[in-house]
């Protein structure tokens, strides 16, 4: 009888960067029957398809493998040095488009393959598109040059924190600083008092979970005086151990990621930000198109298109210092807007 089989538990493993990037990187993954039994000791057919873009964009590679799988189940394949059916691995440019990885199978070894589904590389073994020198702890990418490498898999180690209403929040270390991977939603401050001056998109509850809540200045920064420290000394709106981050911290951050610094702090996809948008998320700082609420005619606008994140610096009474992210650009810059306005806060480790 043929053998159905699933994929479970695959991950990439990328090699040591040298002095050229390498051109293959491992793919490992556990071949099952359909009853969840491993299939061991057995040759599997295997179809490795790079698609472009989306799920279904453009196939830019395409190669076959014949593993054996060991007395667990488990085989490896090194991605870029099987028997090339179209394409040229060496050519991709892992810079110009978020990639898809397509997985086909023949349990039986042959090439009667079964697509297996598809999933998006969030991070690739090398790149052509920056120019610094660039450490990014929360995916554990080593940029050097115009080249990064991954040194090794598993979640961003920033943890978690917990605010005074209960809400659980992931946290990424880019560079020196440790952020909030999500925006803030507390109607409290850490001192239990409420926030006046908060609210959640279009008033529906719902959104708090997917957007966080929009604040306006006076809300986020909780009495405190304007800052440009690096770091602030202004917690504010975030727990304890946490502060709002100045204009200062956020050009910290900018001048740290470089180059097309707005695509790698955003969400992949469209899920959250409308197209066209080349968004990354290298960083895994995953800055999502919150929108805002306006000041004077007190609607909520951009959803999916802007996100603001409120930064402790005033420009003076009714003004205030501010990074923008726009679903179309790939910049970040810092505004002036009224401090009326409701924004997202992002707070940053003490």
């Amino acid at each position: 009888m043929k053998r159905s089989a699933l994929l479970l538990l695959a991950f990439f493993i990328f090699g040591t960067l040298t002095a050229q990037a390498p051109q293959s990187f491992k793919y490992q993954a556990v071949a099952r029957n359909s009853d969840g039994t491993p299939i061991v000791n057995s040759p599997i057919g295997l179809k490795l398809t790079i698609r472009s873009g989306t799920p279904n964009g453009t196939a830019v590679y395409s190669e076959t493998f014949t593993p054996t799988s060991n007395g667990i189940g488990i085989f490896n394949v090194n991605i870029g040095e099987g028997n090339v059916q179209s394409g040229n691995f060496s050519e991709i440019d892992w810079g110009a488009s978020g990639y898809f990885l397509n997985v086909a199978i023949d349990a039986s070894g042959g090439n009667n393959y079964t697509d297996m589904g598809t999933t998006q590389f969030l991070s690739v073994p090398y790149s052509l598109y920056t120019s610094s020198i660039y450490v990014n702890y929360s995916n554990d990418t080593l940029w050097i040059g115009d080249k990064y490498v991954i040194l090794s898999g598993g979640n961003p180690p920033g943890g978690t924190v917990t605010d005074y209403d209960g809400n659980v929040y992931n946290t990424v270390v880019i560079g020196q600083q440790t952020w909030l991977k999500e925006n803030l939603r507390s109607l409290h401050y850490a001192d239990g008092s409420s926030i006046e001056g908060v609210w959640v998109y279009d008033d529906n509850e719902s959104n708090a979970a997917t957007w966080g809540r929009l604040y306006n200045w006076d809300a986020a920064m909780h009495g405190a005086s304007s800052s440009n420290g690096n770091p602030s000394g202004v917690q504010g709106a975030c727990p304890d151990g946490w502060h709002m981050p100045s204009k200062a911290e956020f050009e910290q951050l900018i001048d740290f990621v470089g180059a097309s610094v707005g695509w790698k702090l955003k969400e992949t996809g469209t899920t959250y930000w409308n197209e066209p948008n080349s968004n990354t998320n290298e960083t895994g700082f995953s800055a999502r198109g919150a929108g805002k609420k306006e000041h004077v005619s007190g609607d909520f606008l951009n959803l999916r298109e802007t996100t603001n994140f409120w930064s402790t610096l005033e420009n003076n009474d009714t003004q205030a210092f501010n990074m923008i992210l726009y679903a179309n650009q790939g910049g970040a810059p810092i505004h002036m807007d009224n401090k009326a306005i409701g924004f997202s806060i992002r707070c940053v480790k003490n």
